[in-house]
């Protein structure tokens, strides 16, 4: 086995051209001093957090603000950790041996200024779902959503950010419709039957929404082709990005993304933020 893998890096060497060097260049992006021992260290490079793993707690880092943002207090002493897609922090033991899996979830601030909201404005709970309106996923979350604010009329509200995918076309024609609809006080009722046409979209079908909604035209064909209507849309892009939104339904409960595997569970993930505002 040794006598094979030297003869193939001999191979390697000859056939490797004449001069060839590599050279590299590197820079420090960020020095920072930690107070406490460092045991172990992870990362989640897409949302730009570094996990210190400490003798007390878990720190969390975040590269762009260059600070630690939160700490998880340990039950007990670990050796190592590991991070894991969806939130999840592996820790381990030797001595003796022991693991422990840790769930987590970032809140995200998500501003809802000047943006419609359906439901109570005192709600416990608020649903932020970032749409777009040729998507068909989107659709069959916005029947669902109905059902949820039926099952909590007094304890959730709702809220849509715009994320029109360049894959769709007319996306952000509707987004621009919608909110001019909301302009004449129709967003919700323009929205909804958006979605319901999401297969069919067209120039002519948003027409055929405003006039069956009884929408002064003039007014909505000026506001849908406004600066101050597409920056509404550029502003809720530009939010979902910060927020880690890449397509859509993207799902935030009180500023925690919701994974898609559990939209299904929406109603206990629900009940379960009613009841930590229940706690005293």
């Amino acid at each position: 086995m040794f006598k094979r893998v030297k003869w193939i890096i001999v191979i390697m060497l000859i056939l490797a051209p004449a001069g060839l060097q590599a050279a590299f260049e590197y820079k420090s992006i960020l020095k920072a001093d930690i107070d406490g021992t460092v045991l172990d260290v992870a990362a989640d490079p897409a949302a730009e957090l570094v996990f210190l793993l400490t003798p007390e707690a878990v720190l969390i880092y975040s590269t762009e603000d260059k600070a630690v943002l939160d700490r998880i207090p340990l039950d007990g002493r670990f050796d190592r950790i590991a991070y894991q897609p969806e939130d999840r922090l592996v820790l381990t033991a030797a001595k003796p041996a022991r693991i422990n899996i840790v769930q987590f979830s970032r809140i995200y601030a998500i501003d809802l200024t000047g943006r419609a909201v359906k439901g109570p404005k005192d709600a416990g709970v608020t649903l932020v779902v970032f749409d777009d309106y040729q998507c068909p996923y989107c659709a069959r979350l916005e029947r669902f959503t109905h059902q949820l604010l039926d099952i909590y009329p007094d304890d959730l509200n709702y809220a849509i950010k715009h994320f029109p995918l360049s894959s769709h076309p007319l996306a952000n024609q509707g987004a621009a419709a919608a909110l001019a609809a909301g302009n004449q006080g129709k967003f919700w009722e323009f929205h909804g039957l958006l979605l319901e046409n999401h297969d069919q979209l067209s120039e002519e079908k948003i027409t055929e929404i405003a006039t069956g909604l009884n929408l002064d035209m003039e007014k909505f064909n000026r506001d849908r082709a406004s600066e101050q209507i597409q920056k509404i849309i550029t502003e809720d892009v530009a939010n979902g990005r910060q927020v880690g939104v890449t397509g859509t339904p993207s799902v935030f409960l009180n500023g925690k993304r919701i994974q898609n595997r559990q939209i299904g569970n929406l109603p206990a993930l629900i009940s379960q933020e009613l009841e930590k505002k229940a706690k005293p």
